[in-house]
């Protein structure tokens, strides 16, 4: 089985994306495993949010806010301020995370260094995203096909100045596509900001219940892979729920990836828009989409067409946002075909 991992979304089809993250830029990927990586983390501290007087004899302190910095990289640099929180604000430092991360995954009985980790982060490192992806073993790996294998992650979103939530994400990467499919059973979120009462040790629980749902989404992913979904089912889900919550454009890349023949490619509309539906929309192709294959006739298949879509929002908040949406569309698709069954 091979351990190579799939080239990241950056620079695939030989463009790279500038990816921003609540209007900063990000950084390109750094990887390795969590031991590399966490040498080249930033680290952050937290000091009385304070300034100097306009004589400059005094230092005027705020008692009730506390200012986030960044230490110094390297020797000769200063450290920089990234944020202003509120006293009861608990800096969860990433550091923390990727160190609590470390300890689950041996506990579980794997080794740390076979976990391949692929993060990046805002540019003083305020925001931070990291991708942990787990070994060829079989409990970890669905095979697709000779050449096409996908891989359970973990992905963690964090920010040490409040700015979004601490997020944890469990799914499955597909190396032909780079899709990062996110299933509900494995679905995280630690809806709260760091204050007192979150705890780090919760991020370690809600881990530990991810890595024993993997099973359970293997049965999933199989059982995807065996239902069929007919085209007037895909058109009125499409023409529905996906324009709900993706708009008008987003269905129509849905839709033409799943159903145009002649080719696996995206696509974007073309003409009139006005009061028509998804499927009423004439396209054109753009970008090429491995792993699929229009017509697609199968629940798995449209996981991956949606994933694709999600995953191609350049806001690594907007990327996230979209894919954590993908469940509960399935679900709706699945129900939707459940209804249709019972009609024939």
């Amino acid at each position: 089985m091979s351990n190579t991992t799939p080239q990241s979304n950056e620079t695939a089809f030989g463009a790279i994306r500038r990816r921003r993250w609540l209007g900063l830029p990000v950084t390109q990927p750094a990887k390795g495993t969590l031991t590399e990586i966490l040498k080249d983390l930033p680290q952050f501290g937290r000091q009385p949010f304070t300034m100097s007087s306009v004589n400059g004899l005094e230092v005027l302190v705020n008692p009730y806010l506390d200012m986030i910095y960044r230490l110094p990289v390297r020797q000769g640099d200063r450290a920089v301020p990234v944020g202003v929180v509120s006293k009861n604000y608990r800096l969860v430092d990433h550091h923390q995370i990727l160190r609590t991360i470390e300890e689950v995954i041996a506990d579980f009985g794997i080794d740390p260094s076979e976990i391949n980790v692929r993060a990046e982060w805002t540019a003083h490192g305020e925001r931070a995203r990291f991708s942990l992806l787990f070994p060829s073993e079989e409990r970890f790996s669905v095979r697709l096909g000779e050449d096409d294998e996908m891989r359970f992650r973990i992905e963690i979103f964090n920010s040490v100045e409040g700015s979004c939530r601490l997020m944890a994400v469990a799914g499955w990467l597909r190396f032909v596509c780079t899709n990062g499919l996110i299933l509900g059973t494995a679905l995280l979120q630690i809806n709260r900001q760091h204050r007192q009462q979150l705890q780090i040790e919760e991020l370690g629980r809600l881990l530990r219940d991810a890595l024993h749902s993997a099973a359970e989404d293997q049965r999933t992913l199989e059982e995807w892979r065996s239902m069929s979904i007919t085209p007037n089912v895909l058109q009125a889900w499409v023409n529905d729920e996906v324009q709900d919550k993706w708009g008008l454009k987003g269905a129509i890349r849905v839709l033409a990836i799943s159903l145009e023949p002649g080719g696996t490619q995206d696509a974007e509309p073309k003409g009139d828009l006005k009061n028509k539906l998804p499927s009423e929309v004439s396209t054109e192709k753009t970008v090429e989409v491995p792993g699929i294959h229009p017509p697609i006739a199968d629940a798995f298949g449209i996981s991956q067409a949606l994933t694709w879509v999600a995953g191609q929002r350049n806001d690594l908040q907007e990327d996230l946002e979209w894919r954590t949406q993908v469940p509960q569309l399935m679900s709706e698709l699945l129900q939707r075909a459940a209804e249709g069954h019972s009609l024939i």
